[in-house]
């Protein structure tokens, strides 16, 4: 109950402080579970993420395997933003990166986010702390393949938020995201 309350909060104080009246982040489903206690199985269908590093939670030797189905089982949240790479503005839609995290038992401080084509960057715990950033699986109601940059792709809510609206913030934006390391 009160995860869902401070989510609310959350929610109306983006929608509130956004200078787009047309701009959202929404939660698309029931958030009262507790993200932490959720258990991950080992993958049924293709393995979308890899997390190594500083976590509690494994499901193969020293890392958690995701697939669509372990991402699903996280609250999705909708967020409605413009991006440098898509026309217009569009609903990405994944679970926070906070609650992925929070679900693999993370005790790191930053994240080394690998993208599929090899690109590497660091996304600081802060960003994910701070901003409702989400791991998109779906883009205006479509799974995101691989030529729209997914299967997974690290959005931040950047029309809600002018000071995110910067180059380190988009660099960390990877798209075609395969793992995550987490560490100090």
């Amino acid at each position: 109950m009160i995860n869902k309350i401070i989510l609310s909060l959350l929610v109306v104080t983006l929608i509130g402080c956004s200078d787009d009246p047309n701009s959202q982040a929404t939660v698309t489903s029931d958030n009262s579970a507790n993200v932490s206690t959720i258990k991950f199985s080992a993958p049924t269908d293709t393995t979308l993420l890899t997390i190594t590093g500083e976590i509690t939670q494994l499901n193969s030797k020293n890392e958690l395997l995701l697939d669509r189905n372990a991402l699903l089982q996280l609250p999705q949240v909708t967020v409605s933003t413009t991006t440098l790479w898509t026309d217009g503005k569009s609903e990405f839609t994944g679970p926070l990166v906070r609650d992925i995290l929070s679900a693999a038992g993370n005790s790191a401080k930053h994240i080394s986010a690998i993208a599929a084509n090899e690109y590497a960057v660091e996304i600081p715990i802060e960003d994910v702390q701070q901003y409702p950033v989400i791991l998109a699986l779906e883009k205006d109601g479509k799974i995101l393949s691989i030529r729209e940059k997914g299967p997974l792709w690290v959005i931040y809510p950047w029309a809600d938020h002018e000071e995110l609206r910067q180059d380190k913030f988009y660099s960390r934006s990877i798209w075609q995201l395969k793992r995550i390391n987490l560490h100090d």
